[in-house]
């Protein structure tokens, strides 16, 4: 099962979203021994990006971040713009007020650091909570196929491979696809509709009473499963929307307008552009060692990397962790001239007690 298949859901929605560039992300964030970071957005395309601080990017940025342009070129030999942004930050509480002020996409930042004398531990997480409030993955899928769906194209066929044959493995991954396509038509119509109704609370000259949503809402999911084919017209879905709730265009347009509606499509396009692009690495660098990390890619001693797809953080909340370990070397110093400092105490303590006996 590819990724491609997915972009059929994006159709849903065309009317409201522009599609995304195949943008490569890479994040990478800097931990220091005394808590603060740097952290450096790196988006590579195959055009020049206009407005690019106006995209939706797997983190929030803004003009604070000091840019910089250079060009690449692929494996074809053609020209790659590679755009990269940095911004320091004092603390991880400091990169938190940043996620606080991005309605797209929650995410959180923790760094706890242990002092234990010879050693001091780095216990890094990030967090990022899944786009709707929607039922999980989970419930649609059994254990093997949420599993599949989690890996990479790449790492799908070896799969495949490893437990079926042929036949078999056709038929698991058709089944998978059902499941996931359902789950993805449940998630955007109920969202779309939670917003909505959300937005009509706001919106003074929408008097529509919940109860009165209700069987217009039941009546939106009955037509769409019987008239309307999500994969293939998106107007008809629109159309239907405003033909049951009878929203004239002025009424739309204040709906467009309405807080709880936007940040709706602005999370849809935020995955939009993820689903489209090739891939997003994100790498922490800590100080020390690592000893402990749920990523399966280490890079370096100090060096761990995710590849964040968007199916990871889409369908359940998505956590990177990693624990590092510094060497306190002073500390063995320290250590050493307390114990050469005991003996010699002890040296002198028994040589007293032997010359007070003579």
């Amino acid at each position: 099962m590819k990724t491609n298949i997915f972009i059929k859901i994006l159709i849903v929605l065309t009317v409201l979203f522009i599609v995304g560039c195949g943008y490569k992300y890479e994040v990478k964030t800097v931990i220091n021994s005394d808590g603060s970071c740097q952290r450096t957005l790196i988006v590579s395309s195959d055009n020049l990006i206009d407005k690019f601080y106006e995209d939706n990017y797997p983190i929030p940025i803004d003009t604070t971040w000091n840019l910089v342009l250079e060009t690449d070129t692929n494996e074809n030999g053609d020209t790659v713009f590679v755009y990269k942004v940095t911004k320091f930050f004092e603390s991880v509480n400091q990169l938190n007020q940043l996620y606080t002020m991005d309605s797209i996409l929650e995410r959180s930042v923790k760094l706890e650091k242990r002092f234990r004398w010879f050693y001091t531990f780095f216990d890094y997480q990030e967090t990022y909570k899944k786009l709707f409030n929607q039922p999980s993955l989970k419930t649609y899928l059994d254990t093997d196929q949420y599993e599949y769906v989690m890996l990479s194209d790449e790492e799908q066929d070896i799969y495949l491979e490893e437990h079926y044959d042929s036949i078999q493995a056709k038929q698991f991954d058709d089944n998978t696809e059902k499941g996931l396509n359902k789950w993805l038509e449940f998630t955007f119509i109920n969202s779309c509709l939670d917003a909505v109704e959300r937005s009509a609370r706001n919106i003074e000259e929408w008097s529509l009473q919940e109860s009165e949503f209700k069987v217009k809402r039941d009546s939106l999911i009955n037509l769409i499963d019987g008239e309307i084919d999500l994969f293939e017209n998106d107007n008809d879905i629109f159309d239907a929307v405003k033909r049951v709730f009878k929203i004239d265009s002025v009424l739309y347009q204040k709906l467009e307008d309405e807080k709880n509606f936007k940040i709706f499509k602005n999370r849809f396009a935020f995955w939009e552009d993820n689903i489209l692009s090739d891939e997003y690495i994100n790498t922490v660098k800590m100080p020390g060692l690592v000893i402990e990390t749920n990523s399966s890619v280490i890079s370096d001693s100090s060096l761990v990397e995710w590849n964040v797809g968007w199916i990871k953080y889409f369908t359940d909340d998505y956590k990177m962790k990693v624990t590092s370990r510094v060497v306190n070397f002073w500390a063995f110093w320290v250590s050493a001239g307390l114990i050469v400092l005991l003996l010699i105490i002890l040296f002198i303590r028994r040589l007293i007690k032997r010359r007070s006996k003579l």
